[in-house]
């Protein structure tokens, strides 16, 4: 990586590489700086300080739900393929940035920073929205079982996608994974949750 846009990324992966190890309050400026190899006064520079470089660490990471979002808010997606939509997004997110992102994230589920709660809260709960006007359009569609909260079902279905990638680090002691088991297991859980909340039709 060269150039401005490079130096950028440097410190965004360095932080977030600390960040995830030793938490916000113990991660200084200038190790960030040492890890990225660029001088200190980047930060400053880039993101008026460590407590910006954070805020674009999580702006960045909810930047890549955006185009997710954007396209389960149309009508015209069918429901179910909207879930499995959300899948693939989580997958592709787990997959685009290096294991300790999975701490970064345990981290803030645990004990939320004030700077995640201020840019990250409000962003969730409007994504929960769209998530939940999707399982409500497959429940009017006379796909998805009515008798089921939509929002315990929006939950239920969220929690069992991203647990397996928080506990993966200790799931692949337990269980032998080969490259395909991510995938195999992502596909089983959601034909698993589809059984449960879809209108059961005679054959």
């Amino acid at each position: 990586m060269n150039g401005e846009a490079g130096k950028r990324e440097k410190l965004i992966r360095a932080a977030m590489e600390l960040f995830a190890e030793d938490g916000y309050d113990k991660v200084s400026i200038r190790q960030i700086a040492a890890a990225a190899g660029v001088n200190s006064s980047m930060i400053s520079y880039y993101f008026n300080g460590k407590s910006g470089l954070y805020e674009a660490i999580v702006k960045e990471l909810l930047q890549n739900f955006d185009s997710f979002i954007g396209s389960v808010r149309a009508e015209e997606v069918e429901p179910r393929e909207g879930l499995r939509l959300y899948v693939q997004t989580i997958s592709r997110l787990y997959a685009k940035y290096p294991p300790s992102f999975v701490k970064l994230v345990y981290r803030e589920l645990l004990n939320p920073s004030e700077i995640f709660e201020q840019v990250a809260v409000g962003r969730f709960r409007q994504n929960f929205g769209v998530l939940l006007n999707l399982i409500e359009r497959g429940k009017a569609q006379g796909l998805f079982r009515t008798d089921l909260d939509s929002g315990k079902m929006l939950m239920m279905f969220i929690s069992s996608i991203s647990l397996y990638f928080l506990a993966r680090p200790i799931y692949t002691k337990i269980i032998e994974q080969d490259d395909t088991f991510t995938q195999a297991y992502l596909e089983q859980a959601v034909e698993v949750f589809m059984r449960g909340i879809e209108v059961a039709h005679d054959e």
